[in-house]
């Protein structure tokens, strides 16, 4: 028998299914409206509730409950809601039991102001994952605005890509021709429209024109005010002012002057000329000058599916300060840079945020720990820090980023130290691979799901290794690079060799070897630093030993499995850098050429 005198604690046991088991009773007892205590008045019509399960569920009943407090007299408590409807707070209580909710496109709209209004953060998140799946050309637009009215940042986000993207066919839509004219002026403003020609432009104008003449017609000066003449070709005017009426009045009343001057010609093309679009452009930032071997601020890009001499890089506006050992991330159409060491040696815990549209940098608040040769990905628009190490130890701790609001939050840790390990995300998961502790290498791999904030083992890599680049593009994982000890009989005699590039399929769950390694050869002397996707390849960067002489970047195209040359390394390339890829608009990057004595980009 135990000892009953003894005052060591006992063991802790649990339950894992404790809280559903919990919620499934609770779900009964709502079902049969037994054990309420409150009435819940939505449209009229009273509904029994349990307060203390309405009041965890949502801030908003709470701060009610608080503010009016039942009454003594044991009389039923009332709870008035106004803006949802019963069949909407009906399926909200349903989620509350259960987590989880149906939802539709027409049911949608009123689900997030619903949510909005109870300040349930989870369900709102929930909506915005199911508003995201629904975005195309038909409803873009009315997305972005809903969006950016109930403060759905990333959905808006996303809703302005594929509107950028795919104007073509958000200019054939209803929603297109039924824009208000204030509304369309802000969409033909946008330089990123992947329009080609800006004569696509001027016809959806025409057409949006022709959905209601008599009423546009005053607003045309306005909405023509957002079209790029300059981009016009004088021909293809000449040639549209014979054609429909509707047409010709356009090209007559605001076009009439541009034709009267002419094409401009040398300089003033040059001056006027704004090429719309957007580039996927590498983006090299900080790292070490190989003359100098200190850190260095200083920013490139190269656009690789525009470039076909892929030599130059084009100079972006350098960092406030110096970083060794940071890292970078593209989110929300930003780029992000944090951490890492300065000129001093000094682990650094702040961070800046590059902006494209304006070439320059701003800070951002500093992380919740300052650490040097850490991972850093990107998830639904939240920038995730993990691991890496400070001037005193390594780290597992993994912190949280919203680039919305500005704040950074601690989150669950890995569940072991990953020195110089990867990372990336994958099918709305992030995966941590790889790496070494106290002279160990790891061939093992974890996955952290935001939504219950573990993280869980996963099959193996089939070579431990260290220093390696990860890359997750739908639901493929890419492992790039990297080295491992080379077994040998005499430890003594082991060195070091460069690893196999390996990759990891979702509905596989298995990692395979890619066919074709020709990444680099199997030497120490090859390191990577960074893997980018761009379009259907994703671009190595880093010192890429061919056997012969080193690359820079190399490319490899998943539809072939295949490897191939992209840039040879040159003295000025930066070492020991990262990198990301960035969306920039042509109208800048053509700028940024005019003004470096560049002309390789095709506009």
């Amino acid at each position: 028998m135990p000892n009953s005198g003894s005052s060591k604690p006992g063991s802790k046991v649990s339950d894992p299914q404790h809280s559903q088991k919990l919620l499934r009773v609770l779900r009964t007892f709502w079902q049969e409206q037994s054990f309420h205590d409150a009435l819940l008045v939505v449209d009229g019509e009273e509904l029994p509730v349990q307060k203390n399960i309405l009041a965890a569920s949502s801030p908003y009943i709470r701060t009610k409950l608080n503010y009016n407090p039942p009454k003594a007299d044991g009389s039923m408590y009332r709870i008035e809601l106004q803006g949802v409807s019963m069949a909407i707070m009906k399926q909200i209580l349903d989620y509350v039991f259960s987590g989880e909710i149906s939802v539709s496109e027409e049911t949608i709209q009123d689900m997030v102001q619903a949510s909005d209004l109870l300040l349930m953060t989870d369900l709102k998140s929930l909506c915005c994952q199911f508003l995201e799946s629904c975005i195309n050309a038909e409803n873009c637009i009315g997305i972005q605005l809903f969006s950016l009215h109930y403060c759905l940042y990333h959905v808006h986000y996303v809703a302005t890509e594929f509107l950028q993207t795919h104007f073509h066919d958000v200019a054939l839509t209803e929603e297109f021709r039924e824009l208000p004219p204030n509304r369309l002026c802000e969409v033909l403003a946008m330089e990123k429209l992947n329009v080609g020609n800006e004569r696509h432009v001027l016809e959806a104008v025409v057409r949006w024109f022709a959905h209601d003449p008599e009423d546009r017609r005053v607003h045309m000066k306005e909405v023509m005010s957002a079209v790029w003449l300059q981009g016009l070709d004088v021909s293809y005017l000449r040639e549209q002012a014979m054609g429909e009426p509707l047409m010709r009045e356009v090209i007559r009343e605001y076009c009439q002057a541009f034709l009267e001057a002419g094409q401009p010609h040398g300089a003033d093309l040059l001056a006027a000329f704004k090429p719309r679009g957007y580039s996927e452009c590498i983006v090299i930032v900080g790292g070490e000058d190989r003359n100098t071997r200190k850190p260095t601020a200083e920013m490139h890009c190269m656009c690789p599916l525009y470039d076909p001499n892929r030599q130059a890089w084009i100079k972006l506006q350098s960092m406030s300060i110096a970083r060794i050992g940071h890292g970078v991330v593209a989110a929300e159409g930003f780029l992000f840079v944090m951490g890492g060491t300065d000129e001093q040696n000094t682990v650094l815990n702040s961070g800046e945020k590059y902006d494209p549209d304006s070439n320059t940098w701003s800070t951002i608040p500093p992380m919740l720990q300052a650490r040097q040769n850490f991972g850093v990905v990107e998830l639904d628009g939240l920038i995730y820090v993990l691991g890496g190490e400070n001037d005193v130890t390594e780290l597992i701790t993994v912190e949280v980023f919203d680039p919305h609001f500005s704040t950074w939050k601690m989150q669950t840790s890995m569940t072991m130290i990953r020195k110089v390990g990867c990372y990336a995300s994958m099918n709305k998961k992030i995966y941590a691979i790889g790496g070494g502790s106290y002279g160990k290498l790891f061939d093992s791999v974890e996955c952290f799901d935001p939504k219950t904030q573990q993280w869980t083992g996963l099959c193996p890599l089939k070579e431990r290794r260290f220093g390696s680049v990860a890359c997750g593009v739908g639901q493929e994982l890419y492992v790039f690079g990297g080295v491992r000890s080379q077994e040998n009989d005499n430890p003594e005699q082991r060195h070091m060799t460069t690893c196999k590039s390996e990759f990891y399929h979702d509905e596989m769950r298995r990692w395979m070897l890619l066919d074709d390694q020709n990444l680099c050869i199997q030497t120490s002397s090859s390191f990577v630093y960074g893997a980018v996707p761009i379009g259907a390849s994703i671009y190595v960067v880093g010192d890429l030993d061919t056997g012969t002489s080193f690359d820079y970047i190399r490319e490899f195209r998943r539809s072939t499995g295949t490897w191939h040359r992209t840039k040879p390394m040159l003295a000025s390339d930066l070492s020991k850098t990262t990198c990301a890829a960035l969306r920039i608009a042509n109208c800048r990057l053509f700028r940024l050429q005019l003004s470096q004595g560049l002309f390789r980009i095709r506009v």
